[in-house]
């Protein structure tokens, strides 16, 4: 099977989104170039991010400007009544001769109730698999005129319709994924995590009788045509975020996830590597390099979305940095050992990254199956 490449396609870029100056300002004709980008570069398709457009909106106009790329669009179970999405979805496959997936959004609390939506996290992974399944049969059936003087009918137009991906890292996400998604995705780790990961969703989907189409991970990447250069590309990115941004963003999400009972100065780390990036951190240092890799080409980073990752809990800022053929060898132990056949990467500025992963990296993942 061959792998599968997305990249993201969102409105927030720049050369450092995440630090003040480095995000660029809101910009369509951009996005529209992004998505060209995508479409002449030999990707499968792209994440359309929820940051902070409708994705499905942002899909149909991005489709128009393009003629092959496949748009991952994200959505929440529920939000929309599933007759509505498939009717959504009916007319998107339409206009794009069938380029939609659908990415699965559980969402975090905080997130869901700006719409108004109080479900626990777990009752919405419950309620969910209710909902796919009514979506899947008004796909289907197609969607039929309401006016019997124009009798037109919107048939499928993909068998089985937008195969769907998501993700789950729960319990309760695990047995959701095994029920209803026919791609898995996780946050890229080392390979050891990624493995049992992927075992434990398969042994979830194999007890309801199904298996995945895809497994798939997300993560970043800096490819040069040397392992030297894209180190230094890589490592440059926390010396323009600088230790005092690293640490304000840290304190803050340690804040955030202990409900405000500890702050960077009293987390202690899941393990000594990341221990040491914390210390280092607070006595005005950036890690070194060395200290940042994972295993391999593997590195911990920071994106637009995710800072470094001292929990150790699965994070986007998971780098691909080196050579196109240490990368590629990396991705081949993932596929061969655990079975990924999907990434979906990003990397800044986002027009600029796809096409070098399109010219360096791309050609040698093709070899991957």
């Amino acid at each position: 099977m061959a792998l599968k490449t997305l990249w993201y396609l969102n409105l927030a870029d720049g050369d450092y989104p995440w630090i003040p100056g480095g995000l660029y300002p809101l910009d369509f004709d951009r996005y529209r170039r992004l998505a060209q980008t995508i479409d002449a570069g030999g990707f499968y398709g792209a994440l359309v991010a929820t940051w902070p457009n409708d994705p499905f909106v942002s899909a149909s106009f991005a489709a128009s400007y393009t003629t092959r790329m496949r748009f991952l669009v994200a959505v929440y179970a529920r939000m929309t009544p599933a007759k509505l999405l498939a009717q959504q979805a009916l007319t998107f496959d339409a206009f794009t001769g069938g380029r939609l997936l659908l990415n699965l959004i559980n969402g975090r609390d905080n997130i869901m109730e700006t719409y108004g939506v109080s479900t626990s996290h777990d009752d919405r992974y419950a309620l969910g698999e209710a909902y796919w399944r009514d979506f899947r049969r008004f796909y289907a059936e197609g969607n039929p005129t309401n006016f019997p003087n124009t009798p037109l009918v919107l048939p499928p137009t993909q068998a089985g319709g937008p195969a769907l991906w998501g993700a789950g890292d729960s319990d309760a996400g695990v047995a959701h994924a095994g029920a209803v998604i026919d791609v898995y995705l996780t946050m890229l780790r080392r390979l050891g995590p990624i493995r049992a990961k992927f075992d434990a969703v398969r042994a979830a989907a194999q007890r309801r009788g199904r298996t995945f189409a895809d497994m798939g991970a997300l993560a970043s990447a800096v490819v040069r045509p040397s392992r030297a250069e894209a180190e230094a590309h890589f490592y440059d990115i926390f010396r323009r975020t600088g230790v005092e941004t690293i640490v304000a963003k840290l304190d803050a999400a340690v804040v955030r996830r202990t409900g405000g009972r500890q702050n960077l100065a009293t987390f202690v780390a899941p393990n000594e590597q990341r221990q040491g990036w914390v210390r280092a951190l607070l006595a005005g240092r950036l890690p070194a390099l060395e200290d940042l890799r994972l295993e391999g080409s593997l590195f911990a980073g920071i994106t637009a979305w995710s800072p470094l990752d001292i929990f150790d809990a699965g994070s986007s800022a998971v780098y691909f940095v080196g050579d196109p053929d240490t990368i590629a060898a990396d991705v081949a132990r993932y596929h061969d050992d655990a079975g990924l056949t999907a990434l979906i990467l990003s990397g800044w500025p986002l027009i600029d990254e796809a096409r070098r992963v399109s010219e360096l990296l791309l050609p040698r993942l093709a070899e991957i199956a």
